[in-house]
């Protein structure tokens, strides 16, 4: 595939252009992909190496700024429902949801469940769909189901939620309760999507660290979670932190609330 986009003055952005079409290399056309209907499995999984690429390529934090800005910020920022039409539906049948359903919000679900799997068991399953589908013309369904076969997990819960539901991302603090050197933080899924999180610490004493937690957590509950954390010092503040699954709504991602 040849790839001749226009020119910008920031080369930067043109590299991440240039790496998205080469990825459609493998997405859609390796596989034959129905890329009028399955937008989701074209643009979107573009979108996606475009990220994992662009990461490797000029660094994390200038993909994951790029990223956000193009791809996520815009739908996370829009209050209108008809952006949250499910990912599933028929891009040949959407108008106004189109861009967000074909790239940035599949391509969360890619890297949602990438951030779910591991590194090394994502790639493998990756392998293992285009190894068993290339030039077949798979389906969304072929996909999914190909994912539970190699991983050995029933998925399904993770499929319907991001993909079938008309979900978006907004996650709340519920709670933060103290029991010994233990803290019990309950946290609501007000949105429905499975998101990865990272919980931000803040203690007396001034110092802070990061707590990372996959989407594995809404598994058992889609909609609460409660996380243990540790820490023989008194916690002042937490604060929830979503990186590229950007908050629809931060006011509620602080304890204490301000």
């Amino acid at each position: 595939m040849m790839v001749n986009d226009e020119s910008y003055a920031d080369t930067v952005f043109s590299r991440f252009v240039a790496e998205h079409e080469i990825a459609h290399t493998w997405f859609p056309f390796y596989m034959g992909i129905n890329e009028t209907r399955y937008a989701m499995m074209y643009e979107g999984w573009a979108t996606t190496f475009e990220y994992l690429i662009g990461s490797a390529d000029l660094g994390e934090a200038r993909a994951t700024e790029f990223y956000k800005q193009f791809r996520v910020n815009g739908w996370a920022n829009d209050r209108s429902s008809l952006e949250d039409v499910p990912i599933i539906t028929p891009a040949d049948g959407l108008i106004a949801p189109y861009g967000n359903n074909a790239y940035g919000k599949p391509s969360l679900g890619y890297l949602a469940l990438k951030d779910l799997l591991g590194d090394a068991e994502f790639k493998t399953a990756l392998h293992g769909f285009m190894d068993r589908w290339h030039g077949k013309h798979p389906i969304p369904w072929d996909f999914f189901n190909t994912f539970n076969n190699v991983t050995g997990r029933n998925l399904n819960w993770f499929w319907k939620s991001w993909f079938f539901d008309p979900s978006y991302i907004d996650l709340a603090v519920a709670s933060v309760e103290k029991t010994g050197n233990e803290y019990t933080v309950v946290i609501n899924n007000i949105g429905g999507m499975p998101a990865p999180v990272n919980l931000q610490l803040t203690f007396g004493d001034g110092t802070s660290t990061v707590i990372h937690e996959t989407p594995a957590i809404w598994e058992a509950n889609l909609r609460q979670a409660t996380v243990k954390v540790s820490a023989a010092k008194p916690l002042q503040s937490l604060t929830l932190e979503g990186g590229i699954w950007v908050d629809a709504d931060t006011s509620n991602n602080r304890w204490p609330r301000r």
